[in-house]
C-alpha cells in the first residue's frame, strides 16, 4: 500500500490548493441556524471551507507523521503492548468511543435534545458533531476504497482508521468550541480509540495517524463557523443608542 498516493486523494477531496476558507455564519438564532432542513446547505458550506491554509498545514503535518510512522510500524508488537495492564482497559473503552454506533447517536441525540429543550448552544454542538461525522465518514470511505490496504488481521480497508477519524472529529469540534478541559478529555478519548484499533489488530499506526488528521481537520472546520459567529463584533441596543459589543 502506497501512503503518498492516498494522501493525494485526500488533498483532492479537500478541493486542491488551499483557499481563504469559508465565511462565518451571520449572527442569528442558533435553533433556526441548526434546523434539520438546513443540514444539506450547511454540509456543503463546510465542505467548501475545507480548503484553507490552516487546514493545509494540519494536512501536511499529518501526512508527514503518517509516512514517518509507516516506516517503523509493528502491528503485532503494538497489539501485544496495548493488551498489557491498564492499556488494555483504555484500548477497549476507546474502541467503544470511536464506534459509529456510539458516535452517531451521541451527535444526533445532542442535536435533538438541544432543539427539544430550546437550548441553542446544545443544538449547535450536536449539529456540528453530526455534520462533522457526515464529512468524516464520506472522506474515510472514499480513501478506504481508493487505497484498499489490508488490515493487520487480514481484512480489507485498513487505511485510514474510521473509528479514530470519528473520535478526532468529535475532539476537533469540542476543542474548537470550548477548549480547556473539555477539549483535553475528547483528545484523550481520541488517543484511546487509536490505541484500541491497534490493540485489536484492526489498524496499523499509520492508519490511525491518518484517521486522526482527517477527523481533526474536519472537526475544527465544521465548528469554526459557530466559533467565529460567537466571537464576532455585533451592534446591539444600548440605552437610547447603539453599542458595538463582542462576545467571548
Amino acid at each position: 500500500m502506497k501512503i503518498l498516493p492516498c494522501w493525494t486523494v485526500l488533498a483532492l477531496l479537500c478541493g486542491g490548493l488551499p483557499g481563504p476558507g469559508g465565511a462565518a455564519l451571520a449572527a442569528g438564532d442558533p435553533l433556526e441556524e441548526t434546523a434539520p432542513g438546513r443540514l444539506p446547505a450547511a454540509v456543503a458550506a463546510d465542505a467548501a471551507a475545507l480548503p484553507s491554509w490552516d487546514n493545509g498545514a494540519w494536512l501536511l503535518g499529518g501526512a508527514l507523521l503518517t509516512v514517518g510512522v509507516h516506516q517503523f510500524e509493528d502491528a503485532e508488537g503494538a497489539a501485544a503492548a496495548l493488551h498489557e495492564g491498564i492499556w488494555g482497559g483504555l484500548s477497549d473503552a476507546g474502541n467503544v468511543w470511536g464506534d459509529l454506533r456510539f458516535q452517531a447517536p451521541l451527535a444526533l441525540g445532542t442535536w435533538g435534545v438541544g432543539h427539544w429543550a430550546g437550548s441553542g448552544e446544545t443544538a449547535a454542538l450536536g449539529c456540528d458533531l453530526t455534520r462533522g461525522l457526515l464529512l468524516t465518514y464520506t472522506a474515510t470511505s472514499i480513501l478506504k476504497v481508493a487505497c484498499n490496504r489490508t488490515r493487520p488481521n487480514g481484512e480489507d480497508y485498513s487505511f485510514p482508521s474510521g473509528h479514530t477519524a470519528a473520535a478526532f472529529t468529535t475532539a476537533g469540534v469540542v476543542t474548537t468550541r470550548y477548549g480547556g478541559w473539555a477539549g483535553g478529555v475528547t483528545l484523550g478519548l481520541g488517543l484511546m480509540t487509536a490505541m484500541g484499533r491497534m490493540g485489536d489488530m484492526k489498524h496499523y499506526a499509520s492508519d490511525v495517524a491518518a484517521g486522526a488528521t482527517i477527523g481533526w481537520i474536519i472537526g475544527r472546520t465544521v465548528a469554526r463557523r459557530t466559533a467565529v459567529r460567537d466571537t464576532a463584533w455585533q451592534v446591539v441596543p444600548w440605552g437610547r443608542g447603539l453599542a458595538m459589543v463582542r462576545r467571548f
